[in-house]
């Protein structure tokens, strides 16, 4: 019993003699763990400074291993990165900028341009953007490039939808206004081009290569341009249209094209078989709601083509070629007064439109332009639109 007890004292000493030397060991470690880490830092810094990227490699992968959270070891390492000319490790490093440091939204929005312009991944660099704006709703630049990247690729809805919130959160660029006006006819003289150059890195995108089929189709082969790889097409040239059909039967932009191209050829056969078997995505696109309504016109029934222009309108309430079919019909059924209303939307949101696209740079909107197509949102009922501009111009 006796023997037990002094057991037990000897176990309770030695676990205090273990805790009072923890006591002091930890400090003294930490210390000595945070002087250590700042040598490494000091270091790196300076072979930065004097371009010895691999000894500042060396340096900044010891100091990250260190201290993972400290972004200063992570914009090191995204120095040298870049010095050697490793974009992705660039990228990568700046991925790892913590998202309560202050310089968090500049690093992304490099990282998003990188990713974009260097590495050529469009797709990559809205996932950036769309990060920033989950910690900064109101990042406007974020919104300026999403707006871009959707208009390039012909995502009509992700574009509108993404105006509507930059616009909410009072956070949208200038062209907004002429993205949203345009969207279901976006054409732009250097979205061939452009659309091309991300084809690189990504060949077998479906978004890329219909958009760039589209864009080829819509240049005007006078100016000459020619793309060359697998997937090569002439500038005016319809068949990466028609290829690409086969591929992907349900892709709107495709269908669109080819129904668009018949309304102005006046075919009704190609009309009627155009709209034949859509996807259900469809029906949230205000064009095949106008498409539907052309092909009703064109058969006389005319109550039924206002009701599809009415349905387009619902959807995107801007769309003059909307306004201008359904003053068409609306006299057609003995509705002077909607055929005047509409008639009138149609013209001036058409020679809004042409204006806004004469633009040297659609950033660059006059404040009577602005005022104008606010008039043009109030008179069409686009309430964001409505709130957006007026805001903007108070």
């Amino acid at each position: 019993m006796v023997d037990t007890i002094k057991s037990k004292r000897t176990a309770w000493r030695w676990a205090l003699v273990l805790l009072v030397a923890a006591a002091l060991f930890i400090p003294g470690f930490q210390w000595w763990s945070k002087k250590k880490t700042a040598e490494i830092a000091a270091a790196c810094r300076m072979a930065v400074r004097n371009e010895r990227w691999d000894e500042a490699q060396d340096l900044a992968d010891q100091w990250a291993r260190r201290t993972p959270n400290d972004a200063n070891a992570w914009l090191s390492l995204a120095d040298v990165a870049k010095a050697k000319g490793d974009l992705a490790a660039t990228a990568e490093c700046l991925s790892r900028i913590p998202k309560d440091d202050p310089r968090y939204l500049k690093t992304q929005m490099l990282r998003g341009d990188l990713i974009l312009d260097g590495l050529k991944k469009p797709h990559e660099a809205v996932k950036v953007w769309q990060q920033m704006l989950s910690v900064a709703p109101d990042a406007t630049v974020a919104h300026q490039r999403l707006l871009y990247v959707y208009s390039m690729t012909l995502q009509r809805r992700l574009l509108v939808e993404q105006i509507r919130q930059a616009i909410r959160q009072h956070a949208e660029p200038p062209e907004a206004y002429g993205y949203i006006l345009s969207a279901p006819n976006l054409l732009f003289t250097d979205g061939y081009l452009r659309v091309s150059q991300w084809l690189e890195a990504t060949p077998d995108d479906e978004t890329l290569r219909v958009a760039h089929a589209v864009f080829a189709a819509r240049t005007n082969p006078s100016r000459g341009m020619k793309m060359f790889g697998v997937n090569s097409v002439e500038a005016g040239d319809e068949s990466g249209v028609q290829k690409l059909l086969k591929e992907y039967p349900d892709n709107l932009e495709l269908r669109a094209f080819v129904i668009e191209k018949a309304v102005n050829a006046d075919d009704l056969s190609g009309i009627a078989a155009g709209l034949k078997d859509l996807p259900k995505d469809a029906s949230r696109d205000s064009r095949f709601w106008r498409f539907i309504g052309t092909l009703h016109d064109f058969q006389r029934h005319s109550a039924e083509a206002a009701k599809a222009f009415q349905k387009s309108l619902q959807l995107h309430p801007m769309d003059w070629k909307s306004h201008h079919a359904l003053a068409t019909v609306e006299r057609v059924l003995g509705d002077v007064a909607l055929a005047t209303k509409h008639a009138d939307l149609g013209a001036r949101g058409k020679q809004l439109e042409r204006e806004i696209q004469e633009l040297p740079n659609a950033a660059q909107v006059a404040p009577d332009l602005l005022s104008r197509l606010l008039d043009y949102a109030k008179d069409c009922g686009d309430q964001d639109v409505v709130n957006g501009l007026t805001y903007r111009l108070k």
